[in-house]
């Protein structure tokens, strides 16, 4: 059964459970820890809450906006900036330089991270790239972020060779039904 989320909760245990990013909202919020960032920021937040019980000062180092944004218009030659942001007018950018089947994959959004400096012709040839990998069927998994506990688990459920015939809907009636109970992270 899933314990509690409260300020005497193991930090083993909480990791160990699915918890909804409203709930970890929640608990910040009574425990005057910041609401803000994704939710594996929030985890990591209450887990360092959990273990030390202090409120981390800053737990990772914020990037400054921009707040004065470039009216350039955006073109291959686009430099791959540190506070860069995957905006509408970066999609639609993106969407005619590619097609309409452009989306922002984690990967992509990953290169952007990582990748400043370089430009968007570059981006463009690593979307590229990567589609050309899905294409031909490459065998490597997508990578699951750690906090994507239902991804992570319809993936472990249908690799599994007892559940190869699962159908979605049992995969899901399988996850609400279960998602109280700790399971695997090994996917």
């Amino acid at each position: 059964m899933r314990p509690e989320l409260t300020r005497t909760t193991d930090a083993d245990a909480f990791l160990d459970y699915y918890w909804l990013k409203e709930e970890l909202i929640q608990f910040c919020r009574e425990n005057d820890l910041p609401v803000s960032g994704s939710k594996m920021e929030l985890s990591a937040r209450i887990e360092h809450f959990l273990r030390s019980r202090m409120v981390e000062k800053k737990l990772t180092k914020k990037r400054p906006r921009n707040k004065k944004r470039s009216n350039q218009p955006l073109s291959r030659s686009t430099i791959i900036t540190e506070d860069h942001r995957c905006s509408q007018a970066v999609r639609t950018f993106f969407k005619q330089e590619i097609g309409p089947h452009f989306h922002f994959s984690t990967y992509i959004q990953q290169y952007f991270r990582v990748n400043a400096g370089k430009t968007y012709q570059d981006a463009i040839d690593a979307w590229h790239e990567e589609e050309k990998k899905h294409q031909q069927g490459s065998t490597s998994k997508k990578i699951i972020a750690p906090r994507s506990e239902y991804n992570r688990f319809i993936r472990a459920l249908f690799t599994d060779t007892v559940n190869r015939e699962t159908e979605r809907e049992q995969a899901i009636d399988t996850w609400t039904n279960n998602n109280d109970e700790p399971y695997s992270h090994s996917t």
